[in-house]
């Protein structure tokens, strides 16, 4: 057997045993939908570990790995209160709760890193230090931690798992199609040897996986979330977030001098590796559905 067939096999049973328990995390409202929130901190921890594994320069800066990681189970389950708090009594607990909290957490782990920088370590490399931290903790954790939010809107397991389906998708054709009709590379710096053909391979499926299971809703389960011309321009804009998230962690993976930033999933590397695309994605399409007033 050749490598490539090799790993092709790794890749797919790696999704064989991996799929379903994600699926479940998501489609479940046992124990108080709490698998929702062990899910989004599996995730998120182990990317934002890859990530403070691959931006450690010693030396040059290193970031807060220790602090970044509790302040993230700290973010998550701020997440998951505010979610789920008045549907399951939480709210007797905490009845302000409300989404400043989140910024609360941020501030205290801002002010909490600042202190650590300015007693326990040189100047040299404190701005890198410093920003590497936040940016993981803010790209990484709090834009993952969407999951929880969308779960719990109106018919939130179908927002989580079209958006999936259309993300992932459009990730693996895009990886076909530049290798199977590849030739014209986009020269992006970050990414140099990918190709036009295989972006639009991909775009033309995200477009697609979001018609035809926007559809599949409609005439199985009676949930009618988009409209047509709705669901054409998601299939585009979710094409695109979920390519720049990608390219953002080639970015970094690049300036680190690093394959894959990690190995923790047979045939696909780490946690990020398999994430990256979806990460940027969440935040972004759980947005824009508060603002078309789903709740």
């Amino acid at each position: 057997m050749s490598d490539v067939k090799k790993n092709t096999l790794i890749r797919v049973l790696s999704a064989v045993v991996a799929l379903p328990v994600y699926v479940f995390t998501i489609v479940t409202d046992l124990a108080q939908a709490i698998p929702i929130l062990v899910c989004s901190l599996i995730v998120s921890l182990a990317c934002l570990y890859e990530y403070f594994s691959i931006t450690e320069r010693g030396e040059e800066g290193s970031p807060y790995a220790k602090t970044g990681m509790a302040f993230a189970v700290i973010i998550n389950i701020v997440m998951y209160l505010f979610a789920f708090g008045k549907l399951y009594g939480y709210s007797r607990y905490i009845p302000v709760f409300d989404a400043r909290v989140v910024m609360a957490v941020m501030t205290v782990f801002l002010s909490f890193i600042l202190a650590l920088q300015l007693f326990t370590r040189p100047l040299k490399g404190a701005a890198y230090s410093l920003g590497v931290t936040l940016f993981g903790l803010v790209y990484i954790v709090f834009s993952f931690s969407h999951i929880i939010l969308m779960k719990a809107l109106v018919n939130g397991v179908y927002y989580i798992i079209i958006l999936n389906v259309v993300v992932m998708l459009n990730d693996t054709f895009a990886l076909f199609g530049g290798v199977l009709f590849g030739k014209h590379k986009t020269g992006f710096p970050v990414s140099p040897n990918k190709s036009w053909e295989g972006y639009f391979a991909g775009l033309l499926f995200s477009v697609l996986a979001m018609v035809i299971t926007n559809q599949i809703y409609i005439s199985f389960f009676d949930k009618t979330l988009f409209n047509m011309v709705e669901a054409v321009i998601l299939g585009i804009v979710l094409s695109v977030t979920g390519n720049l998230g990608d390219l953002v962690e080639s970015a970094i993976k690049r300036d680190g001098s690093t394959k894959d930033s990690g190995s923790i999933i047979p045939g696909h590397g780490g946690m990020w590796d398999v994430f990256d695309a979806l990460i940027f994605s969440y935040p972004l399409f759980y947005y824009y559905l508060v603002l078309k007033g789903v709740a």
